[in-house]
């Protein structure tokens, strides 16, 4: 089942309810990464029109704020993300690998090169999990090679550019 703009229907077949603030706010981060690479519009739209549905109006701030932070900073970052995912998975063009999976890549990315206060190994398990449920049998293995291979990579980003996730609920949360 891919991500739709009918966030309505995903939110009752994967039980948002039962999930944790923040892996809430990684999936409509990547719902919103996944309609941007199939519409072109910039992922902070895209969740702008999700918190309008029914359904948006019931997210928490915090899940909001969080959302909204990981779309921005991987759609800010976006030429050195995919430059990252060229260099990390050669083996495989960027116009090649399924939106879907294009997408959770990209937002991995994000978290794993600039939210400094997020550990890799739980950027990397969100990411996975997601791809489990939307995305092809041997995704998640791919996901979870090239993941590992780009956290590798947050010694070249600036200090300057890394930034604190804001997110000030427990880490149980």
């Amino acid at each position: 089942m891919i991500p739709t703009a009918n966030v309505n229907d995903e939110r009752r077949n994967m039980n948002l309810d039962h999930l944790r603030p923040r892996s809430q706010a990684r999936y409509y981060a990547f719902v919103a990464l996944y309609q941007f690479s199939a519409l072109h519009e910039k992922p902070e739209a895209l969740l702008k029109r999700i918190w309008l549905t029914e359904d948006g109006q019931s997210v928490s701030e915090h899940v909001r704020e969080f959302a909204e932070k990981l779309a921005a900073v991987a759609s800010m970052r976006l030429p050195n993300i995919d430059r990252i995912l060229e260099k990390t998975a050669p083996q495989r063009e960027l116009h090649r690998i399924p939106l879907v999976d294009l997408a959770l890549l990209r937002l991995g990315a994000a978290e794993l090169l600039y939210i400094a206060d997020v550990p890799a190994a739980v950027a990397i398990n969100e990411m996975v999990e997601l791809a489990k449920r939307y995305s092809g049998e041997k995704s998640s293995a791919f996901i979870n090679a090239a993941l590992h291979k780009i956290q590798f990579e947050r010694a070249a980003i600036p200090p300057c550019e890394l930034i604190v996730s804001g997110w000030n609920m427990p880490a149980s949360e």
